[in-house]
């Protein structure tokens, strides 16, 4: 059965309040549909420094042929 993987970089002014701003919406919609198999993680990351848009993996790995 497939899964979903959501994943969202923050970077600049307001980052940590937006992080429980988006993480207290999740924990909403899960006990919304009495939902028991989500696993919700939130890490702090170094700075890479790119900037702009990031193409997902998933993306890329199409593109390549890879799927």
């Amino acid at each position: 059965m497939p899964v979903k993987k959501l994943e969202v970089t923050i970077r600049g002014e307001h980052e940590e309040e937006m992080e429980r701003e988006m993480l207290s919406g999740i924990y909403e919609v899960i006990l919304n549909y009495e939902h028991t198999s989500v696993s919700v993680q939130s890490d702090t990351i170094a700075d890479s420094g790119r900037r702009g848009i990031q193409i997902p993996d998933f993306l890329t790995a199409y593109t390549e042929g890879r799927i």
